[in-house]
């Protein structure tokens, strides 16, 4: 969608000049997802004047992050393609023809994850997509990351907006020359404005865009077995149907506790790996009233584990 403005009071064209240096876009690496609004109701944006704008982007994927504000890159994808729907005219039988504005033009990005990355766990990942608002920034495989910046003097830069009902993904079997993949695809919404995309370099960032790794997504079983001990199962979504990945080397630093029915926070006060069944975890804490719903919550690099609650015996 161009934004420029064709004004007969103040006619402008086009200054096709340029340095002898300029930033090109180059392949798609990989996408990074952002929820269009923060929880306040805020798009989310970068601030490209910070000091810190690496940091500020490491910290932004983070599970510490509210989810809604957080960043959420994917894994290196391959084919990437980014076709566009045909310009449609109205056209008279004289063969006056005028485009019409706001009709086609349409860009869709479809890329697949091969191997390691196309399998069941990250297609189960992909379904929580299409049901909220949310941008695409564009990671190339020079290291830029690249977004829409509404004017040149903006210091916030966010991503190109998607058009969340084309979103689809499924899976594409192996079969005796190709592995598993799992295909993605998705329209920008009318209202991108490509032609405004800025790029946020790797000297910028202070380092390479295309090192940005996702979170693991991780869960928790609580069983309390005492009036003070709490037994917590941890693992991802990942290994066999019998046989769980599960989530090791924890320690006490990585939980919280709070009791929910009594808005308190709970001081922990020892966590123990079990030996013999690793990412099985013995939690005690003071005794807590009958029945109060407990929470636990546990913040790990690497994972974006979700709380879970029991019951205090």
């Amino acid at each position: 969608m161009s934004t420029g403005i064709c004004s007969c009071e103040n006619p402008s064209f086009a200054n096709m000049g340029r340095p002898d240096c300029v930033i090109k876009q180059s392949a798609l690496a990989f996408p990074i997802i952002v929820p269009r609004r923060d929880a306040n109701g805020n798009r989310n944006v970068i601030d490209t004047t910070s000091a810190t704008i690496g940091a500020d982007i490491q910290a932004l994927i983070a599970a510490s992050t509210d989810v809604m504000s957080r960043l959420y890159p994917f894994p290196r994808v391959e084919n990437a393609t980014f076709e566009r729907t045909d310009t449609v005219y109205d056209e008279a039988p004289s063969g006056t023809k005028v485009r019409l504005p706001n009709v086609g033009g349409v860009r869709t990005f479809a890329f697949e994850l091969w191997g390691n990355n196309g399998v069941h766990e990250l297609q189960r990942q992909l379904l929580s997509l299409g049901c909220s608002d949310f941008d695409v920034f564009y990671v190339d495989v020079t290291g830029n990351i690249w977004g829409e910046k509404d004017n040149r003097t903006d210091a916030n830069m966010h991503g190109y907006p998607v058009d969340v009902e084309s979103f689809d993904s499924f899976k594409m079997y192996a079969t005796d020359t190709t592995v598993g993949k799992i295909k993605v695809q998705f329209d920008l919404d009318q209202s991108a404005c490509e032609e405004n995309s800025y790029a946020i370099t790797p000297e910028e960032l202070g380092y390479n865009a295309t090192t940005l790794r996702a979170n693991q997504e991780a869960f928790q079983t609580l069983t309390a077995v005492s009036a003070t001990d709490i037994t917590d199962v941890v693992y991802t979504g990942f290994g066999s149907a019998g046989n769980r990945d599960d989530v090791e080397g924890l320690v006490i630093g990585d939980f919280t506790a709070y009791n929910v029915t009594a808005d308190t926070s709970i001081v922990i006060s020892s966590v123990t790996e079990s030996a013999t069944t690793p990412g099985t975890y013995t939690i005690v804490i003071p005794a807590q009233t009958t029945n109060d719903v407990l929470r636990i919550s546990i913040l790990k690099s690497g994972f974006a584990v979700n709380d879970a609650t029991v019951a205090a015996l």
